[in-house]
């Protein structure tokens, strides 16, 4: 294992040394000189043995310091191990700053170099200085440049460790201001949102990126900034003057999730702007509950299909079709009732069992399907319940249907036999096979 580990690394190393571009002194000594201490280091860092090839790389540095950024990110991959694999404390902060000072040195010889590594710096700061009250404050520019820099095109998880300084900084009382807190806020999420979207689209996992959503977020409730009275005085008379916002619209939605303001008009007219500007599953899914709060079913309903349009997640997808099935029955639409819940049922088998009993309820709670013509024809509606009870596994409530069946008297009465078919009419509109009741 260990050959392997040491074959990896001199198989690295050679990489970094085949990709990277080479500026040798053009004095033949000092081009001979750097020629030899570079050969030395790459051997001795091929092989493993870090400590070792630090003699060569900080001549390197010191004497040739333009020769390469292969210098560069080797170097700091030999203090990062440094880091990593030392216990003295002073020793450690010491491998710290001396990556921070590769970065500059980086940057310094290397201008362009900066546009590319500025996050992964950033980052690595974070992890050796963030227990450090002193160092904040430089952490805080270091990721506002990193940001102002790269944008949304940073390194993913920057956000995380931008909003976890942030609040460090404002439980430090730093003099951090509210403002600024939610300034960097939305810096996050807009870059998280962003990352999201475009492993989306790269059909990528998305689990670390809800991961680091949700850490942004809940950073921002447990610094308890955000109440209902900030969100009405300072940002819904703006939402008002412009209702098409949607980066306001978001705000204003996710403020008011977080702390709780969801049962105000204001939010659920933000909350459909920012469903419109980009569909999201939960939106839809949390206004279409909101309206069939309101007994809005139309516009409930139509949240609903569209939640279940917007997601791949056949879960989700059911559960929201299931609430339009139920929303139908609500309203007495029973075919429509049954028909989504056939469609949740087939995207969820897992629901098969509700929502094949709610269809054998809605049947048989029918009473107005009964024409009153005779018992066979009237009570073949429970016969059509228990076959809906029993392809739904619940044998409690197809037990309690057939004790509903027809009596054998009845069928011999309107002159039929078990297994005929009869048709069930009003809107259930199916046929049936004949059953007497079980007890006869």
């Amino acid at each position: 294992m260990r050959f392997k580990a040491l074959l990896l690394t001199a198989m690295l190393a050679l990489c970094t040394t085949a990709q990277a571009q080479f500026f040798w002194p053009e004095n033949p000594e000092q081009r001979s000189d750097a020629q030899t201490l570079w050969t030395l280091f790459d051997d001795t860092y091929g092989q493993g043995d870090y400590e070792a090839a630090k003699p060569y790389l900080e001549q390197i540095v010191e004497k040739y310091p333009t020769l390469s950024t292969a210098v560069y990110i080797n170097a700091i991959k030999v203090w990062k191990d440094t880091y990593k694999n030392e216990k003295d404390a002073q020793l450690k902060s010491a491998a710290a700053d001396r990556i921070m000072e590769l970065y500059e040195l980086r940057y310094k010889n290397f201008p362009d170099e900066k546009a590319k590594v500025i996050d992964r710096q950033a980052i690595d700061a974070f992890q050796y200085y963030y227990k450090l009250k002193p160092k904040t404050q430089e952490l805080l520019d270091l990721f506002s440049e990193a940001y102002t820099i790269k944008g949304n095109n940073a390194y993913y998880p920057l956000g995380r460790y931008y909003m976890n300084i942030a609040a460090l900084a404002y439980t430090r009382n730093t003099g951090i201001s509210d403002d600024e807190i939610l300034k960097i806020y939305d810096t996050c999420t807009r870059h998280i949102d962003f990352q999201t979207a475009k492993a989306k689209s790269e059909n990528k996992s998305l689990k670390r990126y809800v991961a680091i959503k949700e850490f942004i977020d809940k950073k921002l409730v447990d610094l308890n900034l955000i109440d209902c009275e900030f969100i009405v005085e300072k940002l819904v008379p703006e939402f008002e003057q412009n209702p098409n916002d949607a980066e306001l619209a978001n705000k204003i939605f996710v403020y008011a999730y977080e702390g709780g303001c969801t049962d105000a008009e204001w939010f659920v007219t933000a909350a459909e702007r920012v469903f419109e500007s980009d569909p999201q599953y939960g939106v839809g899914y949390l206004l279409g509950a909101k309206f069939g709060a309101e007994k809005n079913f139309d516009k409930s309903k139509d949240y609903f299909m569209r939640a279940a349009e917007v997601t791949d997640d056949n879960t989700d997808k059911a559960k929201a079709i299931k609430q339009v099935a139920v929303t139908e029955r609500i309203q007495k639409n029973y075919k429509e009732a049954q028909k989504y819940a056939m469609q949740a049922a087939e995207v969820d088998p897992t629901l098969k069992e509700e929502m094949f009993t709610l269809i054998g309820d809605m049947i048989m709670g029918s009473l107005e399907c009964d024409a009153k013509k005779s018992q066979v024809d009237d009570r073949a509606r429970y016969i059509l319940a228990y076959d809906y009870y029993m392809r739904g596994g619940n044998s409690v409530k197809a037990n309690a249907a057939s004790e509903q069946f027809p009596t054998m008297g009845d069928i011999f009465t309107a002159n039929k036999e078990e297994g005929q078919s009869v048709f069930v009419g009003c809107w259930i509109q199916q046929n049936v096979k004949l059953k007497k009741r079980p007890d006869q």
